[in-house]
């Protein structure tokens, strides 16, 4: 039987949300929902319904499951909604634009028995998948450090809407695109113990930040750092490294440089640099350099086959509420950092409210 899912919001990422679900196999997109009347013909032209209110949508359609795609502000409520109905949901990151808020979503899906996952959908790329995979089987050694870089300039038009010039309205690079750089350093490095940043405003001069600096030490012992700017054209980022993103040309470039005591890796090229004899540790030997080629890159496609596979109880979330929980309050103490000038602990997820 074909699972039936609605969408809420059909923004850039809803709309490759219902992109991708045409395409797949076992489930479709049998409504959506959005503000914008505009979005109808969009919906319409998928084979789905329309509603301009998410609560009608879910009072009046038999679903599944929904995939949670609204401006961030509007997570958690629309997710307690979903929660109450008693519905699966994949929530875009971030979980939430507040930890309270977070935690709040959290509290209501897991008294309810509802199965919260978070759509960080690297996770699902397979050079994530090879590079964790080495760290868990020890070829890198001990994690000893991670530098990561994400950096391109955003379209002047991009800033158009309000909420994205205003701290207050969660705009700049933080939790928009930070966020998916911290919760792979999160998922390779561990938890993050604490964080010092910097923040820049000088190429928009904005309130919101351009550009944010910091530095990280996670529970291991493993140290970090990053540079992000929505405001400076750059081949070193995901996007452009990994070519996943249509809309951002492809430069082949890493933007990921993780450093351990027998190897060192970049990604999403997936380059290996290594002693070229195994037991020597001696900088003056020459290092040996190996590419591994690895899967058609399917990060949304194979996101929605667990999203699916958790609907039908068969698998669990690869990047579960909580964990969304904990790369958001990593990401949000990142910019508490640069405001305050002080180093921040992540805030911890605990049921009592």
């Amino acid at each position: 039987m074909s699972l039936r899912i609605g969408l809420l919001g059909v923004g850039l990422i809803g709309r490759r949300h219902l992109e991708i679900a045409g395409r797949a196999v076992g489930c479709g997109i049998v409504a959506a929902a959005d503000l914008a009347a505009s979005a109808r013909s969009v919906v319409e032209d998928a084979g789905a319904r329309f509603y301009t209110n998410h609560l009608e949508l879910l009072a009046r359609e038999r679903l599944d499951g929904v995939i949670i795609a609204t401006p961030n502000s509007a997570h958690a409520s629309v997710g307690v909604a979903c929660a109450e109905a008693g519905l699966p949901m994949l929530v875009e990151k971030p979980l939430a634009d507040s930890v309270e808020s977070a935690r709040a979503l959290l509290v209501t899906a897991e008294a309810a028995g509802v199965n919260v996952a978070v759509g960080h959908h690297r996770r699902f790329d397979p050079s994530v998948e090879a590079t964790k995979s080495m760290l868990d089987a020890g070829e890198l050694g001990e994690l000893t450090a991670m530098q990561c870089t994400w950096a391109l300039r955003k379209d002047d038009d991009y800033y158009n809407a309000d909420w994205r010039t205003s701290r207050a309205g969660g705009g700049g690079p933080g939790l928009i695109n930070l966020i998916h750089d911290i919760d792979l350093m999160r998922h390779f490095g561990g938890d993050i113990a604490r964080v010092y940043a910097e923040l820049g405003n000088r190429a928009r001069a904005l309130e919101v930040e351009d550009t944010i600096a910091a530095t990280i030490r996670f529970t291991s012992g493993a140290v970090g750092s990053f540079v992000t700017s929505d405001a400076t054209p750059s081949p070193w980022g995901w996007e452009q490294g990994s070519g996943e993103n249509p809309h951002v040309p492809q430069s082949e470039h890493n933007c990921y440089r993780l450093l351990g005591t027998r190897a060192s890796l970049a990604l999403p090229r997936l380059e290996v640099h290594r002693p070229s004899v195994a037991s020597a540790n001696d900088w003056r030997r020459p290092l040996i350099r190996e590419s591994i080629s690895v899967r058609a890159r399917t990060a949304l496609e194979d996101q929605l086959a667990n999203f699916c596979a958790v609907i039908r109880g068969e698998d669990e979330p690869r990047v579960s509420g909580r964990d969304g929980f904990a790369s958001l309050a990593a990401t949000l103490a990142v910019v508490a950092s640069g405001i305050s000038g002080q180093a921040v602990e992540p805030e911890a997820f605990e049921l009592a409210m």
